[in-house]
């Protein structure tokens, strides 16, 4: 296969590979655009069925000495939910999850994923067109040069070139999905480490427990990153009326303290703390993809951003491109898979991974609407309004909580079982397709090392 894109995604589909193709003639190549291989964001949050995945393919052991302490199924403090946009804010909820969440730096995950990849990483190598025929995929690069593959893997992020020509070749050149939209929310990201938090707000929670802070059309997630002796900060701020438009300029900027600072004035103290923490904040504007109708067809297969780029109100989308991409190897690895069963797999793939990829996209969404109090019966609420009923609050986030039980009651494992079943129980294997050996068979996959 011939991978597009070196990101989480990528990564994690390369080193699967590695791991499960032990015997297999698989000749894989990973074709990033970038001349270096960037550590682009801070905190990463997995849940334990992705955390699952990782050990499944052996990186347990070298994760863990990220950890403050190896990830098991004990209930653990998810977040600690304040209502904050207010002087005096107050304490509404302990959110409490069977595994909790596993939060670690992107730049450690990444270095983990590099040291296990199997095949060729090629930098600076963009593609910019392809070509489908019925018995490979011709790839077109900026430089001129040209390459062949027998499957084409498109993780090359939000703004994804193999999307795009999927989607032309599939007819649809006026797909609601063929660009990335804006969700209406701005995000600013920051590090604090806790010596400097901690001089100005002593005892601050922020430097032992995860946190959220939350408000009308506006929360901060916060979680320490306890190896790094750092806390990450996402504050997010949402504008209703500019959901699905196109975002008209750099998704992503550097901004001044006092751009944040303004507008959280009037939230409660532990806020203001934090922010007045962060020097140089980055600016992104999240966007997210109308839902596809299928993420593969023939030799052309979507994964991760480029598939299902979503809201971060979750934090499932490493989780969710590291499932796309475990989901895949175990086919491509699997010993019935052939050259002639490339298109047979891209099928399983897309009924496995499209209703779920899909889902998870529209809970995000949701998540995000529900923790800035744009539920049911939050539509009189504005900011600062100190008369919401602490029940009501409570009710709100237990519905919030409800809906996050996916991330530690239903495994990936039970989606790869189905896969596997399909590819072992499919007549056209058995008939046609099997073939005597796995001569000649290349993969080619692609992700542009790009976040949100």
């Amino acid at each position: 296969p011939r991978i597009r894109g070196a990101g989480i995604g990528g990564l994690t589909l390369s080193s699967a590979l590695g791991s499960l193709g032990h015997g297999r003639n698989l000749d894989v190549d990973i074709y990033e655009g970038a001349a270096y291989m960037s550590e682009i964001g801070a905190g990463i949050n997995l849940w334990p069925r992705t955390w699952e995945i990782l050990k499944n393919l052996g990186l347990e052991q070298q994760l863990v000495r990220f950890l403050p302490g190896v990830p098991d199924d004990s209930h653990r403090l998810v977040f600690v939910i304040r209502k904050s946009d207010q002087r005096e804010g107050f304490h509404i909820q302990d959110m409490m999850t069977p595994g909790g969440a596993i939060r670690l730096h992107r730049a450690d995950l990444q270095h983990t994923l590099m040291s296990r990849l199997s095949g060729r990483l090629h930098l600076s190598r963009r593609v910019i067109s392809f070509e489908e025929t019925d018995r490979e995929v011709h790839l077109q690069f900026l430089d001129g040069t040209t390459a062949t593959c027998d499957l084409l893997i498109g993780m090359d992020g939000i703004k994804s070139v193999i999307r795009r020509g999927f989607l032309q070749k599939q007819g649809f050149l006026k797909s609601p999905s063929f660009d990335p939209v804006w969700s209406g929310t701005f995000a600013y990201r920051g590090l604090v480490p806790f010596e400097k938090l901690s001089a100005v707000f002593p005892g601050h929670r922020a430097t032992t427990a995860p946190m959220m802070y939350a408000g009308k059309l506006k929360h901060l997630i916060t979680y320490p990153l306890t190896h790094d002796k750092v806390i990450n900060v996402v504050v997010l701020v949402t504008d209703p009326s500019k959901e699905g438009t196109i975002f008209d300029g750099e998704a992503t900027t550097n901004c001044k303290q006092e751009e944040v600072l303004a507008i959280f004035s009037g939230w409660e103290d532990q806020v203001q703390a934090l922010l007045s923490c962060i020097e140089q904040p980055t600016k992104w504007a999240i966007r997210s993809l109308q839902p596809l109708d299928r993420y593969a067809s023939g030799r052309v297969i979507l994964g991760g951003d480029a598939a299902h780029a979503m809201t971060p109100h979750q934090g499932a989308g490493a989780g969710q491109a590291i499932e796309d991409a475990y989901i895949l190897a175990n086919l491509l690895s699997h010993k019935l898979c052939t050259k002639a069963l490339v298109p047979t797999i891209s099928e399983i793939y897309n009924v496995i991974r499209c209703p779920e990829g899909n889902r998870v996209l529209n809970e995000a969404r949701y998540a995000g609407q529900l923790t800035q109090l744009l539920g049911p019966g939050f539509e009189e609420v504005v900011e600062g309004d100190t008369e919401v009923p602490l029940q009501k609050l409570r009710d709100l986030f237990d519905h919030f909580s409800q809906r996050w039980e996916w991330v530690w009651k239903e495994s990936a494992e039970d989606d790869r079982r189905r896969a596997v079943e399909m590819l072992e129980s499919s007549e056209a294997f058995q008939s046609k397709y099997i073939l005597p050996d796995f001569e000649g068979r290349t993969l080619a996959y692609m992700s542009l090392n790009k976040v949100m």
